[in-house]
């Protein structure tokens, strides 16, 4: 375990207690807020070896079998083919920055989404991930080129690709700062970031935590306990800023869960009840940076 004590990206030694959820399955229990950035992260936090036991078989996990997530991603990826470069454009905002034919890295792929969409504009298709059942699944999909393990590791040349994109990923890491800085360094000049994570500025955090609060209860972790950093925008874009790299657009989404999906998820309701609420409010955000 590491713990912190001052804060990872602005460096103040103003820490304070934030939430605890000692319930739930994940590395981390314990959440702590810098008073002068406002960055909310894990303390103590995993180390790798404990980050890399856990996302191993990560879209295996109770979850994703519960949401039969990866028949969901395939008919995405069934409806995608179908999809003009506008249609795209349209629909998946921070890739309107992509063209056609660009070489393409997606850090933490996952199960494929970002690499669908590269796919139908017919970029060149390089990732990374953790989990090899995940790069197992895209390759299966996708002629893409695999890395499995952190960013670094991958150690790609200098100037390498005309757009990044890291879609809830970077609250998963020890370093944020180290992972804007390399995708800086791989990126061709003009090229394009997009970086997907949730926005802990959000209201509806901000009304959980002020319920508990006001109810006289220690406030519980609302996100994922497997997050290490949870972003206010002003800091996620700061840390960019402060990296080099030139924010072009930023927004905040809601969850966009269709109740269709909803009601077939193996989940008890009151998980389900909570997917719902998260689609009226903006609780995540894309900031999309050049080089």
């Amino acid at each position: 375990m590491i713990l912190h004590k001052i804060c990872p990206i602005c460096q103040s030694d103003s820490l304070r207690g934030y939430a605890i959820d000692t319930y739930r399955k994940g590395p981390h229990i314990s959440r702590v807020q810098c008073n002068a950035c406002k960055l909310v992260f894990a303390n103590p936090m995993a180390d790798e070896k404990e980050l890399v036991q856990y996302y191993t078989q990560y879209y295996e996990k109770d979850r994703y079998e519960a949401m039969d997530y990866k028949s969901l991603i395939e008919a995405h990826f069934a409806r995608i083919k179908n999809l003009t470069p506008e249609a795209i454009k349209g629909e998946a905002r921070y890739l309107r920055g992509l063209q056609s034919g660009s070489r393409f890295l997606d850090v933490g792929c996952g199960l494929g989404l970002g690499l669908a969409y590269a796919n139908q504009l017919g970029c060149d298709l390089y990732a990374t991930e953790f989990d090899q059942g995940a790069l197992d699944f895209v390759s299966d999909h996708f002629s893409v080129k695999t890395f499995r393990g952190d960013l670094w590791s991958a150690s790609f040349p200098n100037d390498s690709f005309d757009f990044i994109h890291i879609s809830h990923v970077i609250e998963h890491v020890l370093d944020p700062r180290a992972y804007v800085r390399e995708m800086k360094r791989i990126l061709k000049p003009g090229g394009k970031v997009a970086i997907g994570t949730p926005d802990i500025s959000s209201s509806l955090y901000r009304l959980h935590r002020w319920t508990k609060l006001l109810r006289l209860e220690v406030p519980d972790v609302i996100d994922g306990l497997e997050h290490t950093f949870i972003f206010p925008k002003s800091v996620l874009r700061a840390l960019c800023e402060s990296e080099g790299l030139k924010p072009i657009d930023h927004f905040t989404h809601s969850l966009g869960e269709k109740i269709g999906n909803l009601i077939r998820y193996k989940m008890p309701l009151s998980k389900k009840v909570n997917r719902l609420i998260q689609n009226f409010f903006q609780v995540n955000q894309w900031i999309i940076c050049q080089k």
